[in-house]
């Protein structure tokens, strides 16, 4: 709560409401509700400052209760500050009232007392008094200076002011509660989006690591492979790897790259299969437009929905695999589709590669790609981003 306080914003808004509630309830509580004539305002300006003052008294009360429950735990719940509020607010506007009373008496005051003779009146009018006395025989008033005569006691709380003390302590009580509410909520959702934020950032860095090792140790294996059976091919594919790890090394700070980049990276993906696999495989650019595409997309995108191809997918000389990547201008999404030609001998998939670009899209547009499997034809659509997301040119 402290340091809720010592942000401006809270700060202003209570000092804003203090100028606004004095003034008001002072004007509410010093004066008559039915009978009052503007002449007669210095008559009721005692009962104007005292309601100011513990206007006043009150939000100090309230707002340093407040304060002290980050170091009071018992504090911390409404009641038990309402309550010490309650107590000690009915004892300052106690006696500040009565400080009222004795140093700006009413200007006009009258007070009786009944005796065996009759009746006796005190009138007070500022300073002055007089005193006279009546009887049922007699209603002559007589002025009098009966010994023993005593002003009535004064009792000890003045009902009305008492009420409106206690009513006033209870709206600022609330009003600092709903302020410190209002502002907390926002203080814990603003701390929720940025570790939220953050915690998207960290996952989002965590999947896009998940697909640098599966590629590397893929690549690997291939070159160990091919040294032994071409070394042309071998170089050639390494060439390729290569250029395939220094835009690894570039893009590893960033959560997209532009269309084109991660265009060259698939390509060169591919070209790099086409070594090994040879005419085996074969790939398509449907529409050239996609070269000049501005957007951008995840790293490693389209490079890993080619290895699924590949990876997924049976092909010999005979019955090539030939994988296209078309683009839409109009849905300004990229499709990159395959024949489905099953292996005899199914390897157990967890499908961990879509899964992570489809959570990869959510935390970075919020975006969805669409994939489907036409019983002959797998297709997988996948949006380009704004020219504005995060990212940057890396492949020259």
């Amino acid at each position: 709560m402290v340091e809720l306080v010592r942000e401006k914003k809270i700060l202003n808004r209570l000092i804003i409401m203090v100028l606004v509630t004095i003034p008001l309830f002072a004007l509410l509580g010093g004066t008559p509700f039915l009978t009052f004539n503007i002449k007669e305002l210095s008559n009721f300006l005692p009962g104007i400052y005292f309601v100011a003052i513990i206007t006043l008294l009150f939000w100090i009360i309230n707002i340093g209760l407040l304060l002290l429950a980050e170091k009071i735990s018992f504090l911390k719940k409404i009641f038990p500050r309402a309550a010490i509020s309650i107590i000690v607010g009915i004892f300052l506007s106690t006696s500040i009232f009565y400080f009222f009373t004795w140093n700006s008496p009413p200007p006009v005051r009258i007070e009786a007392i009944n005796s065996g003779e009759g009746r006796i009146i005190s009138f007070t009018v500022g300073n002055k008094s007089k005193t006279f006395k009546f009887s049922e025989t007699d209603s002559n008033m007589v002025s009098a200076e009966p010994p023993g005569f005593k002003m009535p006691p004064r009792p000890l709380f003045f009902f009305p002011q008492i009420v409106r003390s206690i009513t006033i302590d209870l709206i600022i009580l609330t009003l600092c509660e709903l302020v410190f509410l209002y502002f907390r909520k926002q203080k814990i959702e603003s701390e929720n989006a940025r570790l939220k934020q953050s915690n998207l950032e960290a996952k989002n860095n965590q999947l896009k690591m998940q697909l640098h090792p599966h590629f590397l140790f893929n690549s690997l294996n291939t070159l160990r492979l091919l040294l032994k059976k071409d070394a042309n091919k071998a170089e050639d594919y390494l060439l390729k790897l290569s250029e395939m790890l220094r835009f690894s090394t570039t893009s590893a700070m960033h959560d997209t790259v532009a269309v084109e980049d991660e265009l060259k990276l698939c390509l060169s993906y591919l070209q790099m299969q086409k070594v090994r696999f040879g005419e085996m495989l074969h790939f398509s650019i449907i529409n050239p437009q996609l070269y000049s595409t501005k957007g951008q997309l995840p790293v490693y995108s389209l490079q890993l929905l080619a290895e699924n191809a590949i990876k997924h997918n049976a092909f010999t000389n005979e019955t090539p695999l030939t994988i296209f990547i078309d683009y839409n201008a109009l849905t300004n999404m990229i499709t990159v589709k395959n024949k489905l030609q099953p292996k005899r001998m199914m390897e157990v998939t967890t499908k961990v590669g879509l899964k992570n670009l489809e959570e990869r899209y959510q935390l970075l547009g919020n975006e969805e790609i669409i994939v489907e499997n036409k019983g002959d034809e797998f297709v997988v659509k996948i949006k380009v981003l704004p020219p504005n997301q995060k990212g940057k040119d890396v492949i020259s």
